[in-house]
């Protein structure tokens, strides 16, 4: 059996953004995939971290009405090492991948803005690249980095197809509606990425 999946979420201040999707993937996971609880690992850190910082209660709160568990987070700063260890690293702005780019040059393969890696793996279900002939015999954890390279091998026709990828609104000391707006992004984003990584194994799979 393959290292498990790991999965990096990063934002600036690891309290709002980044915190909110880990705590959502990993329900959806526990939820929806339950035989990939223990393939998934997802962490989360902040560019700017709050280090050792709880979430806002608004932004908790938004967490825990999707399904997340807010309780026991805990900010911690983005170092190389977290980055070399994940094998998709998702970032809530564009300025977040290139710092994480920074830290780990080579990450440019699996590092990906939120918004751009829902519409990356929308491009690729569209378009699939044809699976290598052993992809069925692969265990759970490499079929995710197997899409994770389908979806890279997809980025330079993501511009022509849909436009620039967008951030994720940063909602900290700002308004309920902004908390609203950058949890709704963020809902949106992930829902988009389940159902196009469920049709595109559903593809391959015939």
């Amino acid at each position: 059996m393959s290292d498990p999946f790991r999965i990096l979420v990063v934002c600036t201040g690891n309290i709002c953004r980044s915190a909110q999707a880990e705590q959502l993937i990993r329900a959806t996971v526990a939820e929806s995939f339950p035989e990939l609880e223990s393939v998934v690992v997802v962490e989360s850190a902040g560019t700017g971290a709050m280090v050792g910082s709880g979430m806002p209660a608004e932004a908790a709160a938004l967490s825990a009405r999707h399904g997340g568990a807010p309780a026991d987070h805990a900010a911690r700063q983005l170092t190389a090492e977290h980055v070399r260890a994940a094998d998709l690293v998702l970032a809530m702005a564009a300025k977040h991948r290139s710092a994480a780019v920074r830290l780990l040059p080579r990450a440019s393969r699996n590092t990906f803005m939120l918004t751009e890696f829902a519409a990356l793996l929308e491009s690729a279900e569209q378009n699939p690249l044809p699976p290598t002939a052993e992809f069925s015999s692969l265990d759970a954890a490499d079929k995710l980095r197997s899409a994770v390279k389908w979806a890279s091998a997809r980025r330079g026709f993501l511009s022509l197809e849909g436009g620039a990828p967008a951030d994720v609104v940063d909602p900290y000391r700002r308004s309920e509606e902004t908390y609203a707006e950058s949890a709704r992004q963020i809902v949106e984003a992930l829902d988009r990425t389940q159902r196009a990584a469920v049709s595109l194994a559903q593809r391959v799979r015939t």
